[in-house]
Order: C-alpha cells, then structure tokens, then sequence
C-alpha cells in the first residue's frame, strides 16, 4: 500500500514546495514556513493562474472561529513574501487582487507521486487468479520498484536534517504571552494579551503537559511579567495605573482575590524564599533595579540606570546568585541587555546580540549559559550565550518572531511566545472607518507613541496621508519608510526610498516634512526635506536631536544634546541655521503649543513656559496634542503599554487660548463632566492618534496580534 503522505511536489524559478509533507526548499535548502502562511501558500499553488477568494481562505484557515480576516490574512500573505524575496509593488509570485483575494502569477511545474499501486496493474492481492507474467511485464515491475526506490532517496537525503520539534502549549486564536514555569515544572503561568511588554488581559494558568488553561485574575489592570513563588502556591505580577504606578500584585494559583504585594515594584523575582529583586521607579520615569525582602526591609540598590529616561525595567538574577541580567528601554526604545554584579565590583557590559533590543533574558541551572529575545534586523528572535568567553549564537529564524525566556529547571528546554503581530494604518471621516495601508506593516506618528503628542500628518487640502511603513531595524520603537496615501484614489507610494525615520511632521502649507532618524549607531538626527524632491534632505543638527515638531509659520522645533543635556532649539523657514530657544534644560520635550509658547513634557503632562516661568500639571498620566490650525485641544487618557485602550477628549479652545478650562486633578472620564467636551474618541485597540483637519477626521494606527506558546528544547 502506497504511503498516504505522498511527494507531491510543485516547482517555480528557485524554490520547490512538497504539498503533502508542507516543506519549501530553495535551491535545494530547507526555508522555514509552516503553519497558516504554508496552507495560503499551498491553496495558491494548488490554483495558480487563478484568483483564490479571502473567503476561500477563510473558510480554509478559519472555518469555525471567528478572526478578524483583514489584518490576519495581510499579515500571514506578508510573511509568504518575505520568505520568497517578493514585493507587493512588484510581485514576482504573489499578486494582490484589491478586496477581492489573490493570485500567485509565477509559471509552476507540478510533480505527482509516485504510487506503486497506481502503476504495477494487478499485484497477486488484488487478483488471485493464476497468470503468466511476461519479461516485458517483470521490466516494468523492476523499473517501478526502481523509481520508488529512488525517489525515496531523493526525498530523503535531499532534506536537511530538520530541527528540535517544537512543542506547542497553547492554541489560542488571539495571543498568548509572557510564559512563566513553576518551580517544579508541572504549571505554566502567562498572560492572555497582545503585547509582549506591558499587556491588557488576564493571567491564566495551565497544567502541564495536557491541562486546559484557567484564567486565575479577572480585573482591568494591565499586566506584566508573572512569575511562580518559591513554593508554586502564588503567581507575582506587575500591574500598571492610572498614575504611572507599576506595583507587584500576588493571586493564588488554584484562584481567589489578588493582593497587591508591594507597590512601586515590578518584574519581581523570588531570589529565595525571603527576598526578592524588582525594578523601583526613583525620579519621573527613571527605573533602577533593586533587591529587599518581600516585606522591602533591608531594600538595596543594584543598579541605577545611567540617564533620567532609562527604565531598567527586567532582571534575572543567576542561579550562582552573583550575576544579574537586565533588560532596560531608554526615550528611543529597548537597549541591549547587559550583565552586571549583583553584589558590585564588576564593570556592566553588554551581552545578547551587541546590535539588538534585547526584551528578555535567563539563565541555564548551571549559570553557564545566557539566553535571550531580541531584535536585530529581522524581528525578535532567540539568541543564546556562554557566559565566559562566548559570542551570541542566534537559535531561532523565520517569519515569526519569539519573545520570552522561560528555562525549565532541569536546563533542557525553555517555553517562549511565538507568533506574528501587523500594523496598519486607518482613516475615520465622515464616511466611517476604512483601513488605508494594505501591505506591511504601517503606523503613524501621534498621541499614544513614544515620541508622543500630535503630528500634522494630513496634507493642507486633507487630499494625503502621510505615514511611515516599517523597516525591521535594531533599534528604537517605531522606524520606517515615508509613504504617501492619496485618499481619492487610494494609491500610495514611497516618498524617499531607503531613508528610515522615526517620527516626522509635515509643515502647514505641504511644502517640507522633518523627521528624526537613527544613524548606523542609533543615534538620532533631524532632517530637512522637501515634499516634491526637488532637493536633497538636509541634516539640521550634527549632535544627538530628536522631537521635530512644526508651530506657527512654520518655524520647526527639536530637541537637540548639548553637552550632555537636552534643550529646544528653533529654525525658521529657509534659515541656514537653528537657535536655542530654552535656556533651561528641557530633557522630555515632546509637544508644543501652536504658538509656541508651551511645552509639553513627560507622561505626567506637564506644561512648561519655553521662556521660563510657572508650569501647568495636566495629569498624572496622559497625553496631549493640538489639531490643525490650533482650534482644538487633544487629552488621551490610556493605560500603560503599546495597545493603550482608553479615550480621547476633544476641547474646541477659545480664541487666544493654548488649553481649555481644565480639572484640578484628571484621573478618570468622570473628571470631565462638568466640563465643555466638543467630541470623544474611543481609542479601544488603537495604538497611535493623529487629528485631522477637524475632530471628525483623523487616522489611527490599529494592531493584531497572533500568539502562541511552545515548548523549544536545548541541546
């Protein structure tokens, strides 16, 4: 009897796909692509030449679960082309046909099996009557044995050996992250949330191998880092607050009330039964790393990050308990991991890839080995180190990325979130909602991003949107293209190919755009360019500047280093060169009035005078921005983390004023009701906000999210 996973095999240009087995080669070489992007693929091959339907693919993929098809289809189509070297503007294999579905136009070859019980016509249990085989029937018979034969061989040494088989824990339609183990390695703890740094969602639980998972928190808190007790009885997370709080909340494993544990701590860790190590905020953001009991007796500082924006936000202690790793963010991003003494007397270096975002970290039993999630130039993947004299060995590739570091107790494997995640830009008119970008992910600058308050991201007429298309690079938040939407016809192309930025504004009469970019250090410049290329782009400042924000007549604002310290300076249109305007340092600039005599600073917004004088204390955390023309005056109120959630309000501001009458103390949107709101915005799964011309236009920047957890050995 023929095997039922036959060598159907289809061939284009360079690569192969056995449809049965579901493998891609390229020139004879393995290339990683399974799961959903391997079926779309398969379902293309199957009809090339033909359109294949999104609905066909759905109820392929998804026939009885509801998703939202949109953002998961482009996401799983996007990560096909990446694997065969393709392009949406110029596909050679995977064509996209508008709203309707897809098509793969390269010219294919297809191979069917080999079956002997197609081709031997009657074998003695098919027919038991006596019969007289001729020499030219035993020929065939033999050459059939032969080719079977070889094909076999064919299939077989062909291959690469493959890799470790990687076990998967979970099976959710949405997201699972976060992975934590039991000390015993019987329980998994994670989240059930989008986001892999701070995350909405609720903690669950399941038993190993088989348990069904059982969520174990059932609050509004959004949450990080959930890990085991010394004795496997309690989980620890951290949960974020209205006011910037990041503090250590206990529950019990078999379920019952949370209890919050310690405030102002977060990612805790059980150094042993009595003392923990956590990250403390000290001063406005800035997170060191320290180490108590778990009543915070005999508190003591283990690190201190070196600038007010650090955050050490991560820390793993060695199982020698003499090492520490930590994974900290600064104003541009995720830094490298780094390594230092936990008791002092060491210098801190870096460890990981030298080049990447480091989000995760852990150690091996035997403190010899250091593992790792980080971004170099092709997403998160896992990476792992010696911990004398060892250089970063990457351990994992593909379309997909891989982010936590949970090590099983006897060091032969560890349990990661594996998944994909795609951005896309939308525009809500008077005509609804509709998505603007199709193709890779996209976002904009805007209320709710790291370089925070409002961008000018519409053209004067309200024609264009601009928004950037993202480049995979090492560092920072947010880097990618200039694309440019054309909202009648709804055709977009690159502005200025191969220039990376991380934020940009476009100035009121549409002529020039400025934007920050990072150079091969990671160090940010702002740049100068003007919208009909009629010019190269010019650099505005030779030392580290950032924050490009236009006001009033176009002058441009930035934030520009000097001497260690940040303040404002300004350039006037067609100046040659730019002027400090504050003479006082202003470190977290992010936001300017219209008029710009405000400034904007901190996620606690706070109002400064660029002139000097008193501030104005907005709220305890929140962020503002103000819309075209300075009319209107933006205020989101959002949980911590990049999915945000939460609203937007809108104030018409009366003439000559730069804020609307606001409450003493803004907590809630209860806070607001007495007051003269123009508009709201639900900004629930929103990632960035960026107003239009008036408050009924804007474009928003929307996240999905697939995620699951597996099991990955170690050799």
């Amino acid at each position: 009897m023929a095997d039922s996973r036959s060598n159907r095999s289809v061939r284009f240009q360079d690569f192969e796909v056995s449809l049965d087995f579901g493998e891609l080669y390229k020139s004879g070489h393995r290339v990683k692509l399974s799961g959903q992007p391997m079926q779309v693929l398969t379902l293309l091959l199957d009809k090339a030449g033909q359109m294949v339907s999104r609905e066909e693919i759905q109820k392929s993929l998804w026939p009885d679960t509801f998703v939202d098809v949109d953002h998961s289809l482009n996401a799983i189509v996007n990560r096909i082309r990446e694997v065969l070297g393709d392009s949406a503007e110029s596909p050679r294999f995977v064509e996209t046909l508008p709203r309707r579905g897809y098509r793969f136009i390269a010219p294919v070859e297809h191979f069917p099996p080999a079956n002997p019980d197609d081709l031997l016509e009657l074998a003695p249990e098919h027919d038991t009557r006596p019969r007289r085989r001729s020499p030219g029937m035993l020929s065939i018979g033999l050459a059939v044995v032969v080719t079977v034969v070889a094909l076999s061989a064919y299939w077989k040494y062909r291959r690469p050996p493959q890799n470790p088989r990687w076990l998967q824990l979970t099976s959710f339609a949405d997201s699972a992250t976060s992975p934590a183990l039991s000390p015993d390695g019987r329980m998994l703890a994670f989240i059930r949330g989008p986001d892999t740094f701070v995350s909405s969602g609720q903690i669950y639980i399941k038993l190993l191998p088989d348990g069904q998972p059982f969520e174990i928190t059932h609050d509004n808190l959004p949450k990080m880092a959930p890990v085991f007790s010394p004795d496997g009885t309690r989980v620890a997370y951290t949960g974020t607050d209205s006011h910037f709080g990041w503090n250590t909340w206990t529950v019990p494993v078999l379920g019952g009330a949370p209890h919050e544990a310690l405030p102002n701590a977060a990612a805790l860790t059980w150094i042993d039964r009595e003392h923990v190590l956590f990250s403390e905020i000290k001063t406005g953001v800035q997170m060191a790393i320290v180490t108590a009991t778990e009543s915070r007796s005999d508190e003591r500082e283990v690190y201190l990050p070196p600038t007010p924006a650090g955050m050490a936000h991560r820390s793993w202690l060695s199982p020698s308990g003499e090492w520490v790793l930590v994974a900290e963010m600064n104003g541009l991003g995720w830094r490298p991991c780094h390594l230092l003494s936990f008791n002092g007397g060491a210098a801190d270096r870096t460890v990981g890839p030298p080049s990447g975002r480091c989000t995760y970290a852990g150690w091996s039993p035997d403190s010899q080995w250091m593992y790792f999630s980080a971004n170099t130039e092709d997403g998160f993947h896992l990476w792992r180190q010696r911990f004398k004299g060892g250089a970063p060995e990457q351990m994992t590739f593909g379309p997909t990325e891989e982010e936590g570091v949970a090590v099983a107790a006897d060091g032969r494997s560890l349990v990661t979130s594996v998944g994909m995640h795609e951005e896309s830009v939308w525009l809500h008119d008077s005509k609804g909602d509709r998505r603007i970008s199709f193709e890779g992910n996209a976002f904009l600058p805007g209320i709710g991003t790291v370089a925070g308050g409002a961008r000018s991201v519409f053209s004067p007429d309200g024609t264009k949107l601009f928004y950037l298309r993202r480049k995979n690079e090492p560092h920072g938040f947010n880097t990618g293209e200039l694309w440019v939407a054309d909202l009648k016809s709804g055709k977009s192309e690159p502005m200025f190919p191969g220039i990376v930025m991380t934020v940009f504004d476009v100035s009121s009469d549409g002529k020039r755009v400025a934007f920050a970019s990072l150079n091969g250090e990671g160090s940010s410049r702002v740049w100068m360019a003007a919208l009909d290329r009629s010019a190269p782009p010019r650099e505005l400042s030779a030392t580290e500047s950032d924050t490009p924000l236009f006001i009033h007549d176009d002058i441009l604002l930035f934030r520009q280093k000097e001497a260690g310290t940040d303040f404002v300076y300004s350039l006037r249109p067609d100046d040659g060169s730019p002027r400090k305007l504050t003479t006082e340092p202003f470190p977290d600039f992010f936001q300017a009035s219209p008029d710009g005599t405000w400034g904007v600073s901190g996620l606690a917004a706070t109002a400064r005078r660029m002139l000097g004088g008193p501030n104005i204390r907005i709220c305890d955390f929140c962020e503002v921005g103000w819309g075209s023309h300075g009319k209107y005056f933006y205020l989101r109120l959002r949980d911590v983390g990049f999915g945000g959630n939460g609203k937007i309000f809108v104030f018409a501001l009366p003439k000559g004023k730069s804020f609307p009458e606001l409450p003493s103390k803004i907590e809630s949107a209860e806070d607001f009701k007495s007051k003269q709101i123009f508009s709201v915005v639900d900004t629930n799964g929103i990632v960035a906000f960026a107003p239009g011309p008036d408050p009924s236009t804007y474009a928003y920047t929307r996240r999905n999210v697939q995620r699951n957890l597996f099991r990955i050995p170690l050799s």
